[in-house]
């Protein structure tokens, strides 16, 4: 068999391994969990009512979406005043955050974001077993 088509399998089994982990094994629909209990705790330290915090599952992503009714201030901040969107957007694994009523996509899918990381994974492998296994120059008088 051909080495394009050795790496071409691996790739293949790789990203197959990644689409599991990410929907059957429930992994990402994990992730965006944990990640929406994290943004809706940091949306209630700005201590405002009828605040709601949601995240987007239609694809999965790591775009969170804010509802309710706030003025400009309040959801932006000014300086080092935080708004409620910086406080959101502190929380470790959100990607991006928007007002409901505000224009824009969803972001790049989840799935997406994880077969990105593993075919990148996988060809960072590939290069550094390359680099310290590859092939051994030969050892003998004759050639």
């Amino acid at each position: 068999m051909k080495t394009h088509v050795k790496i071409l399998i691996g790739l293949l089994a790789a990203l197959a391994m990644g689409w599991i982990w990410h929907g059957p094994g429930g992994q990402g629909d994990a992730l965006v969990g944990g990640i929406e209990r994290a943004a809706q705790a940091a949306a209630a330290q700005a201590e405002l009512p009828g605040i709601s915090v949601r995240m987007v599952r239609e694809p999965l992503s790591r775009t969170v979406i804010v509802s309710g009714t706030a003025n400009d201030l309040q959801r932006e901040g000014l300086g080092s005043q935080w708004g409620i969107k910086d406080y959101v957007r502190a929380v470790p694994g959100v990607a991006r955050v928007r007002w409901d009523d505000e224009p824009g996509g969803n972001g790049l899918p989840l799935l997406a974001e994880t077969l990105i990381v593993v075919a990148l994974a996988y060809f960072a492998g590939l290069v550094i077993g390359a680099l310290i296994f590859g092939r051994r120059k030969r050892q003998s008088f004759l050639d």
